[in-house]
C-alpha cells in the first residue's frame, strides 16, 4: 500500500523540481569532454567536445512543467524562499517576470547585501513595484545599521497601510533616532495578529498597547512604563492575546510592579525579566491576573523580585521553572505555591540544587512543600554541570512530592 503524500513531501518535490529546472534553464547545453588516443597522432592525447542532443521525446519530458502550475501554487513556493531570491525569479522568463509582485510575505535581511545602500534600494524597490491591490500579511525586517532608521519608519507605515497581520522586527540601532510617533503608531495597529520586536538598545513602550487583534506577542529588551500608582499594566487592552513572551525586559525607574493582566492569555514565558532591577533600591514585583493561563515558563533571573497571582491558575497544564543560584528555598516555595494546580511540572537542576542545599536546615525540613493536587508528571532537567547524584535528586523529589498524589517522575539529560 503506497504511503499518502503529505504537504511536506509535496513541497520537497516541488523545491527539487524547481532548482533542477532552474539549473537546466541557466545551462541549456551540456558539454561532454572526452579524452581519446589519436590513431594517427601516435599516442598523443586529443580532446573532442561532444554536444549532447536531445530527441523530440526527451524535449517533451524536459518541458517547463513548473511554469504550467497556476499562480497560486507558484506563489506558495515563493513564500518559502527569502525575498531576495523570490524577486530574482523575475529574470527566468516572461511567465515569472511579474509573479513575485503578488507575494503577501516579505523578509528583508541586511546580511544578503554588501552594503546598506544596496539593501535600502532593494527594499524601496520591492515595496514600490509590488501589487498594491494585495494586502501585506507578513513582514520580517532585520537590520543593525543606524542608517536603517528612516527605512524602518517607511516600512512600518507601509505595512500598516496595507493591513499587515504578522510583523517581526530585529534591529540593532537606537530607537531614539526614530520619529516620536513611531512607537505609538506601531503599537496601535488594528490588524496586527502576531508581533515580535527584538532590539539591541532598550525600547520604551507606551503605557498601554492598543492592539485589538493581537494574539501572539514576543518582546525582547523592552522597558515598561507606569500607567497608574507606580504600576505598569501594558497588556490589559489586548483582548485576544493568547501567547506572551518577555525576554530581557525591564521596568522604568519609577515602576515597582509589572501587572500582567489579561483574561484571555493562555501561554506566558518570562526569561530574564526585570533583569535591570536594582536590589539596593526597592523590590520589584510581577503580579499575574491571568485566570485562563495554561502554560507558564519562568527563566533564570527573578532573584530580585517576586512573582504572585491574583487568581489560583486553576487551568494550568504545564509549568517550567529555572531559578538562579542566588535565592533560597523560601523563594522557590512561594513560586511553587502558584503552581499547585499544574499537571506537568518541569524543574531545572539548579532549582533542585538550591532545595537540596536547604534540606540540611531543620526549619526547611519542618516546612511542608506545596500540595500539587493535579500533578501527573514531574520532569527534572539535568545537565553535566549539575553535580548532583541520582540519590540526591531522589531525595529532593521525595521531599517535593510528599503531599502530592502519585506522580510520574522523569529525569531528562540536557
Amino acid at each position: 500500500m503506497a504511503c499518502p503524500l503529505t504537504l511536506a513531501m509535496v513541497i520537497r518535490q516541488l523545491r527539487s523540481f524547481f532548482f533542477g529546472w532552474l539549473e537546466k534553464r541557466m545551462n541549456p547545453q551540456t558539454t561532454q569532454v572526452s579524452l581519446e588516443v589519436g590513431k594517427e597522432a601516435k599516442g598523443i592525447l586529443t580532446i573532442k567536445k561532444k554536444i549532447q542532443r536531445t530527441s523530440g521525446s526527451d524535449r517533451q519530458e524536459e518541458r517547463d512543467r513548473l511554469s504550467e502550475f497556476p499562480d497560486c501554487v507558484l506563489l506558495h513556493i515563493l513564500e518559502f524562499m527569502n525575498t531576495t531570491d523570490a524577486v530574482r525569479t523575475c529574470i527566468l522568463s516572461k511567465r515569472w517576470k511579474d509573479l513575485w509582485k503578488g507575494l503577501t510575505s516579505f523578509s528583508f535581511m541586511h546580511f544578503y547585501f554588501r552594503n546598506v545602500d544596496n539593501f535600502n534600494r532593494f527594499v524601496e524597490g520591492v515595496l514600490c513595484y509590488r501589487d498594491h491591490s494585495i494586502s501585506l500579511l507578513n513582514l520580517h525586517f532585520r537590520a543593525y545599521s543606524s542608517t536603517a532608521c528612516k527605512l524602518l519608519d517607511m516600512i512600518i507605515r507601509y505595512a500598516l497601510l496595507f493591513n499587515v497581520q504578522q510583523l517581526t522586527i530585529e534591529s540593532g540601532f537606537n530607537f531614539r533616532n526614530m520619529p516620536k510617533n513611531f512607537v505609538p503608531l506601531m503599537f496601535s495597529c488594528p490588524t496586527l495578529i502576531t508581533l515580535k520586536l527584538c532590539t539591541t538598545f532598550p525600547l520604551e513602550l507606551p503605557k498601554s498597547l492598543l492592539l485589538p487583534a493581537l494574539k501572539t506577542l514576543h518582546l525582547v529588551n523592552m522597558i515598561f512604563t507606569a500607567s497608574d500608582n507606580d504600576c505598569a499594566e501594558p497588556f490589559s487592552n489586548c483582548n485576544l492575546l493568547n501567547t506572551l513572551v518577555l525576554q530581557y525586559c525591564s521596568l522604568h525607574n519609577d515602576v515597582k510592579v509589572l501587572h500582567i493582566s489579561n483574561s484571555n492569555l493562555s501561554s506566558l514565558e518570562m526569561d530574564d525579566t526585570l533583569r535591570f532591577t536594582n536590589p539596593d533600591s526597592f523590590q520589584r514585583k510581577i503580579v499575574l491576573s491571568t485566570p485562563n493561563l495554561s502554560s507558564l515558563t519562568i527563566g533564570d533571573s527573578f532573584s530580585y523580585h517576586q512573582v504572585s497571582s491574583t487568581c489560583n491558575l486553576s487551568f494550568l497544564e504545564e509549568a517550567n521553572v529555572d531559578t538562579p543560584s542566588n535565592i533560597d528555598y523560601c523563594d522557590i516555595k512561594s513560586l511553587l505555591q502558584l503552581l499547585i494546580n499544574v499537571k506537568i511540572l518541569t524543574l531545572s537542576a539548579r532549582t533542585l540544587k538550591i532545595i537540596l542545599n536547604d534540606l540540611s536546615n531543620l526549619a526547611t525540613m519542618r516546612t511542608q512543600p506545596p500540595c500539587f493536587v493535579r500533578l501527573e508528571s514531574l520532569e527534572v532537567k539535568m545537565n553535566p554541570y549539575a553535580q548532583m547524584s541520582v540519590m540526591e535528586v531522589n531525595k529532593v523529589v521525595e521531599f517535593l512530592l510528599q503531599n502530592s498524589p502519585q506522580t510520574r517522575v522523569a529525569i531528562i539529560n540536557c
